[in-house]
């Protein structure tokens, strides 16, 4: 706790001289309009860069809404990217770190301390509109930094994740947050027990599902999330009322749940007509779409939807913990051989049962599931070397990760330099071959991976990393 508190003390000194950085005198620098700038060096730590997106219109004659955006594997460009088009429409500043990334909280912390120096120093930015974004852990990472600047932030898109384990939602803290959450993402349940968490609290929350897993929203969510934003600053007094916007917004909206209704989806029609009358508040009259999400509330096709959804949450737990548990079980048992082979048929039958066809509750909890222990046993591997605990652990959840996604070249890539690390060689040299034959293309990668050093005097190797460099 003293490291944290120190960390939040040092990134607090910066925003006070922010803060009192007029727009017109923000640095005049020519910077591409209306298109992905990649790569762009802070200029006090040329080592911290972020990919930047300016509106094809940005000037320095007005403040500007900006966007902080965080990839769990550092990758800026990414959330730019999806943020792009609404970014465009509506007249957001998007930022992406290249550095911040999913492991010890420190890098994170001085990857946003850099990019929120250096956009301070270089754009013309409206202090009343702060807003960051981020993805799994880089959702987690966009609350902290609200943490870091003492409540700075007027609202969060989470995507995949919510609140760090440390920091609990409190009625307190001041900003909005928009949650996205992939209907098939294992991190669903969490987002949703959240949202019904900030209902109770009184926080100003939205919850979007889309199709998919655990991956960043795609660019029409982002979108939803950006108007959502919209709406909340002029709720809050953060920026001009405009009539127009509010009725494009609210007539998109209500078409939805009138379609919705027609078509016989009556809890998607309820979520629609609730979103709305919440949404909207002291905006538009809600009344009549409060009544019409209250009457739907009470429909026995919303209240089986409510408790299936809740079922499968369950479900997804008890899968999870059991399925664990087996694995777990191995060191202390009589015959680990036994166990190992009733962990691979679980495994088994949760691949069988999230490759079935149909939009099923059963085929969703299984996809969950098998995500959730995948994350599980590779990040475990993950904080397991960040520890310098005994190569073997490493190797040992690892290979848990690769029996349950077996062709996923970077996860193949890390388990052959464990093996390496181990001393397996012959398991290194199969495992790095496969890693290759499943995508994996970064030469420099393997030449210069400290961990797969044992090998290097192996013709299998040379031939490797021979075959990386010949590839176009």
């Amino acid at each position: 706790m003293k490291t944290l508190f120190v960390i939040v003390v040092f990134f607090c000194c910066l925003l006070p001289a922010a803060a009192a950085q007029s727009p017109s005198s923000a640095h005049a620098e020519e910077l591409p309009r209306g298109q992905i700038i990649e790569r762009l060096a802070a200029r006090d730590d040329p080592s911290q860069s972020y990919a930047l997106y300016l509106p094809s219109h940005y000037s320095t004659n007005r403040a500007w809404p900006i966007l902080y955006c965080f990839d769990p594997l550092g990758r800026g460009s990414v959330p730019v990217e999806r943020f792009r088009e609404a970014a465009e429409k509506y007249g957001w500043i998007v930022v992406g770190s290249n550095n911040s990334r999913n492991g010890p909280l420190a890098p994170s912390v001085a990857a946003a301390r850099a990019v929120w120096a250096d956009t301070r120093a270089r754009l013309s930015i409206d202090d009343r509109r702060l807003y960051a974004a981020g993805f799994s852990g880089g959702a987690r990472h966009a609350v902290r930094v609200n943490q870091l600047c003492q409540n700075c932030l007027a609202g969060v898109i989470a995507c995949g994740a919510g609140f760090p384990p440390d920091i609990d939602p409190s009625a307190s803290s001041r900003f909005a947050l928009f949650g996205m959450a992939g209907a098939d993402d294992f991190n669903f349940p969490e987002l949703k027990l959240l949202d019904e968490r900030l209902a109770r609290l009184g926080f100003p929350h939205r919850l979007e599902v889309f199709d998919g897993g655990h991956s960043w929203a795609p660019a029409h969510v982002c979108t939803k999330a950006v108007e959502w934003m919209e709406l909340q600053a002029m709720r809050a007094g953060r920026r001009t009322r405009d009539e127009k916007l509010i009725g494009e917004l609210w007539d998109k909206m209500l078409a939805k749940a009138v379609d919705d209704e027609a078509a016989g989806r009556v809890y998607d029609a309820w979520v629609a007509y609730r979103s709305l009358a919440e949404d909207f508040e002291g905006l538009r009259d809600v009344a009549g779409e409060a009544g019409r999400a209250a009457r739907l509330g009470e429909s026995k096709e919303v209240r089986r939807a409510l408790d299936e959804e809740g079922a499968q949450i369950r479900r997804q737990q008890n899968l999870f913990d059991r399925i664990r548990a087996l694995h777990e079980s191995r060191s202390g048992a009589e015959e680990p051989a036994v166990v190992l082979m009733e962990f691979r048929r679980a495994v088994a039958a949760l691949g069988k049962a999230a490759g079935a066809g149909g939009d099923t509750g059963e085929r969703r909890v299984a996809r969950r599931t098998l995500r959730q222990l995948f994350a599980h046993y590779y990040e475990s591997a993950a904080n397991l070397r960040d520890r310098g605990v005994e190569s073997g652990r490493v190797v040992s959840h690892l290979e848990v990760a690769a029996e349950i996604i077996p062709d996923n070249p970077q996860v193949l890539f890390e388990l052959a330099s464990a093996y390496a690390v181990n001393r397996e060689k012959k398991k290194a040299l199969t495992t790095l071959r496969k890693s290759v034959e499943s995508g994996f293309t970064d030469a420099d990668a393997v030449a210069g991976n400290e961990s797969l050093a044992p090998l290097r005097d192996e013709a299998a190797f040379k031939e490797i990393v021979e075959r990386l460099r010949e590839k176009p």
